[in-house]
């Protein structure tokens, strides 16, 4: 019929492409439709299926109902458990004596604190403020050390000795305290050990073996020393540190200075 109408064919001609475009668009919007629907609509069979609340909207699995999804919606989470406590007393060595084993003034004051009470435990602190009084009062009357005589005294060992400063005040080294002192150690000119140069010594009294410079002669030569006091010693191979090869006739020279006595409870 167009081709037996001239006009008919003329609007077919102009009008094709324009229907052909509206045509593709078409095509296209479906398509574009199809692809963004919901995944629970689309199944694995090609079959659709009405679509569920689920944890996984993604997923082609069985939806549960409206109410068990409501329900487990409303539940509340469980609350986190809380960490686990580090108990300590678990790992607690009580094999040996404990804290205790070496401070009988802490053992003796829970003692009294246990069997007599506040009454126990005021008693020590007084005495123990007594003790610390005499000792501020004979700091404060302490006038220093005094000049020694320079007297050389040998005595039955070989150890010869001369007292440069007397100290006045403070405990002298008995067996177990705690001695701090400074010490110079030469033979001749050449100076073998300066605690000038090095950290102070500090050990304990009649403590064996010897360490560092300390020796038998040092010891004896401490005795009847006070804090402040120095002295010069003259130590013979007999009394020198172990393992010290002392030509015969060569002494050591110990400059020595006694800068604290810590006495031992026992």
């Amino acid at each position: 019929r167009a081709l037996g109408d001239p006009s008919l064919a003329m609007a077919a001609a102009r009008w094709s492409p324009a229907l052909a475009l509206a045509l593709l668009l078409g095509c296209i919007r479906a398509a574009h439709a199809y692809t963004s629907l919901p995944a629970a609509l689309i199944c694995t069979r090609h079959q659709v299926v009405t679509p569920r609340r689920s944890p996984s909207p993604t997923a082609c699995s069985p939806a549960k109902s409206d109410e068990q999804s409501e329900s487990a919606q409303a539940a509340p989470s469980a609350a986190p458990a809380p960490p686990a406590r580090y108990d300590l007393k678990k790992v607690r060595d009580a094999s040996g004596a404990g804290f205790n084993q070496f401070d009988p003034v802490l053992s003796l004051s829970g003692f009294l604190s246990r069997r007599f009470g506040i009454v126990g435990g005021l008693a020590l602190v007084g005495i123990l403020a007594a003790t610390e009084g005499q000792e501020i009062i004979r700091a404060l009357n302490d006038k220093g050390p005094i000049a020694g005589s320079g007297e050389v005294v040998t005595t039955p060992s070989g150890l010869q000795y001369v007292d440069v400063l007397i100290g006045t005040s403070g405990d002298s080294p008995l067996p177990g305290a705690v001695v701090g002192l400074k010490a110079k150690v030469s033979i001749g000119d050449q100076v073998l050990f300066d605690t000038g140069t090095q950290k102070p010594l500090a050990f304990k009294y009649g403590q064996r073996p010897f360490a560092s410079v300390m020796c038998e002669g040092v010891e004896e030569g401490l005795k009847g020393m006070k804090p402040g006091g120095k002295r010069q010693l003259r130590v013979p191979a007999a009394l020198a540190p172990k393992g010290v090869d002392l030509p015969a006739g060569v002494v050591l020279d110990y400059e020595i200075e006694v800068t604290e006595v810590l006495p031992g409870y026992f």
